[in-house]
């Protein structure tokens, strides 16, 4: 495994892992039960990607840098604020899709810097971008 495979490896790992956070910090403020399912869903998908991710750069001699505690505070503050006075379902589906579409503009340039990462480490990122595109989508029929 190569540098770059070792980068967007850990791209995607990050990637899973603030989304594991975020899910799980928004998931409590939920009361409609199919966002809860569909919020659920990308849960799992972050948790596979991220578990997936893990192994792979553990094989490769790599441990994979979690996020901070600060970053984790910030995020799950910020969620907080934004769901302070708003927490309906087309808010809520509003934030996963930001924070979903700033991934995927993260991966891309992880991409996009990792010119020489073996074919299948950039067919798992264009995977995970597709997966994420798909939870988009699939948010958008909360939006009013």
């Amino acid at each position: 495994m190569n540098n770059d495979d070792k980068e967007l490896l850990g791209g995607i790992y990050k990637l899973s892992e603030t989304g594991m956070e975020a899910t799980k910090t928004v998931l409590p403020k939920v009361k409609e039960q199919h966002l809860k399912n569909e919020l659920q869903e990308q849960y799992n998908d972050y948790s596979a990607a991220k578990s997936q991710t893990e192994q792979a750069l553990v094989n490769s001699g790599v441990l994979p840098q979690d996020q901070g505690v600060i970053a984790k505070a910030a995020m799950w503050g910020s969620i907080q604020l934004h769901t302070l006075a708003e927490s309906s379902s087309d808010h809520i589906a509003e934030i996963m899709i930001n924070g979903t579409t700033m991934g995927v503009i993260d991966l891309t340039k992880h991409i996009g810097a990792c010119p020489n990462a073996d074919k299948s480490v950039k067919d798992y990122a264009q995977n995970f971008i597709r997966n994420e595109e798909r939870h988009i989508d699939n948010l958008k029929a909360f939006l009013c």
